[in-house]
């Protein structure tokens, strides 16, 4: 309601504007044609007013009505250099040129109302700049601008300076002239970016304005030159392609609809013929006419991105990205060339249309890389289980095999000597006993490594207690699950905490580490931190890529955090639906 009192308020002013600006013009001896002029200022003013207001009522949120309504006012100001009065005329001549800053601002900042590069951003500071200063400039040092004789008092005039402002004018000029040229440069570069649809929204207020600022060009360039009846001719057609230029856009918004609504319809019946296509993809890229138009997926259970075939997925550069959301949670991504992103309404209608058949697209793409990943963790977990039965194997003949060796031997040699030596014997036993009980710590050792006995008959509590005290660094036990989780999930924590704490002794340097273990929406949570000197990269061993393997076979997760310098956190969510 209070946007519409706005409008209503901003419409009432401008038509009051007009009507004033009119009669001043017509009571007015500096000029002759009293009836051009007026139409001049109504038909352009009004014009700009009228569909500035509508575009701004119908899109609040778009600042192309508020710069239409600028230019409207701008304009009426400006043609207040025709009065007499020394009031009104000196509003006049400091505001003429203001109009064609905002109206190059306008065609930079179409269709969205923003300036979407630096560029961009550059060219309007400067236009806006040069009619500020320069104007302002100019009228303090001109007291009859443009030879009108006997004309009103110029209120801003400081020093009549003809030469300086002369030289004034010519800057502005000049100044105005790089800042049209390099307008029509972007412009020419926006219609070269942009897709077929987009073309058709465009193609009315963006002909309409590279026009205008040709003309407003090549008249700037005419008065720089001298060429006083070039200027005056191409300033007849800028005021006709002014004149034009609301109803322009306004046709350009006609146009948008009727683009719009052709490309929902080609969409539509693409996704309806998905079947008889690669799929959404395709539909979308045709829709679009972007030919190079790449859907990526995100995952849900984990923060990644995946192509249609489940592989993960980095946007390459140069390229925009416009997220698709559906029931208000991101599903998906578009990946287009960057003339797409002048029309955000579009690609999110489009977006919108399509966005149960990317959730059905996005389902099999992640059920895809689920399929990679259990293939990848089959491999790795095989590979893995050969190293460790290698490993094992190495351990138990180099150790335990080897002192049972021994043994055998120190026992028959007691045997040998317990008639005529008991002496000696009795020494060979007592070596025999000692290389025994050393046979079976290293026997132990090996079982922990497979499978500890303790976490089986007691827990995860005792057996982390276990790891606790045989580690050289001090560690901190927090809370843990009250219930036992399930013995899988129960061996993986294990696992998690022992390789970690391997690592926290080796290499962390470190003087403390905690350990947490909770159950947390359906998953057992294991973490364990330390105040090292982080660092740890999980590429350069093959402990940490043997523990992600065994998360990843339970349809888990491990991160490791371990920036340099700040410790390291090891964290495994693994699924524990019941216990």
């Amino acid at each position: 309601m209070r946007t519409r009192l706005l409008l209503w308020g901003i419409g009432a002013a401008g038509v009051v504007l007009g009507v004033l600006v009119s009669v001043l013009i017509a009571v007015s001896d500096i000029i002759d044609d009293h009836a051009a002029n007026i139409m001049a200022t109504v038909l352009i003013g009004w014009s700009f007013l009228g569909i500035g207001l509508y575009a701004w009522g119908t899109r609040p949120s778009n600042r192309i009505g508020p710069l239409m309504v600028g230019v409207g006012f701008a304009w009426m100001l400006g043609m207040l250099q025709c009065s007499d009065l020394a009031l009104p005329f000196t509003i006049g001549l400091v505001m003429s040129p203001s109009a064609f800053a905002i109206v190059l601002h306008l065609l930079l900042a179409y269709p969205t109302g923003r300036l979407g590069s630096r560029a961009a951003r550059a060219v309007v500071a400067l236009g806006y700049a040069d009619v500020i200063v320069g104007s302002l400039v100019y009228a303090m040092l001109v007291r009859n601008p443009d030879g009108i004789e006997n004309g009103p008092r110029n209120l801003l005039l400081v020093e009549d300076a003809p030469g300086a402002a002369d030289a004034a004018l010519t800057a502005l000029t000049v100044v105005g002239l790089v800042a049209i040229v390099s307008g029509a440069l972007l412009l020419v570069a926006r219609w070269r970016a942009a897709s077929t649809a987009r073309r058709r929204s465009l193609a009315p207020l963006l002909w309409t304005g590279a026009l205008l600022l040709v003309f407003a060009a090549v008249m700037l360039a005419a008065d720089i030159a001298g060429s006083d009846d070039l200027e005056d001719g191409f300033s007849i057609f800028s005021v006709f392609l002014l004149t034009a230029a609301p109803y322009a856009y306004l046709a350009g918004l006609m146009s948008s609809g009727w683009a719009r609504g052709r490309t929902m319809g080609d969409l539509v019946s693409g996704l309806n013929a998905a079947e008889a296509r690669s799929g959404v993809r395709d539909a979308m890229a045709e829709a679009l006419g972007d030919p190079t138009l790449t859907v990526a997926f995100k995952r849900h259970d984990r923060d990644e991105w995946v192509d249609a075939d489940g592989r993960r997925f980095e946007p390459p550069p140069g390229r925009e990205v416009t997220e698709i959301a559906r029931d208000g949670q991101v599903i998906g991504a578009l990946v287009h060339r960057g003339g797409l992103s002048g029309d955000p309404e579009l690609l999110r209608a489009v977006a919108d249309t399509a966005a149960l058949a990317l959730e059905n697209e996005r389902l099999q793409a992640e059920l895809r890389a689920r399929v990679a990943e259990l293939r990848e963790s089959r491999a790795n977990l095989i590979s893995f289980g050969l190293a460790e039965r290698r490993r094992l194997e190495r351990d138990l003949h180099d150790g335990a095999q080897q002192r049972l060796v021994a043994l055998s031997l120190q026992v028959n040699l007691a045997r040998a000597k317990i008639d005529d030596d008991p002496a000696t014997a009795a020494t060979l036993l007592d070596s025999a006993r000692e290389e025994l009980a050393q046979a079976l710590d290293e026997l132990r050792e090996l079982a922990r490594g497979i499978h500890p006995a303790i976490l089986t008959d007691q827990g995860l509590g005792p057996a982390l207690t276990a790891l606790a005290e045989r580690s050289p660094v001090p560690v901190e036990i927090g809370p843990l699950p009250a219930q036992r989780l399930p013995s899988s999930v129960e061996a993986a924590a294990y696992f998690v905490v022992s390789e970690a704490l391997a690592n926290v002794a080796k290499y962390a340097d470190a003087t403390h580490a905690t350990v947490r273990v909770a159950r947390e929406d359906g998953h057992a949570v294991v973490e364990v931190v330390d105040d090292g000197v982080g660092g740890a990269d999980p590429s350069r061993g093959t402990g940490l890529r043997g523990l992600a393997e065994r998360v990843a076979a339970l349809d888990g997760r491990l991160e490791i955090v371990s920036p340099t310098g700040c410790g390291t956190i090891v964290r495994a969510d693994l699924p524990c639906a019941s216990s």
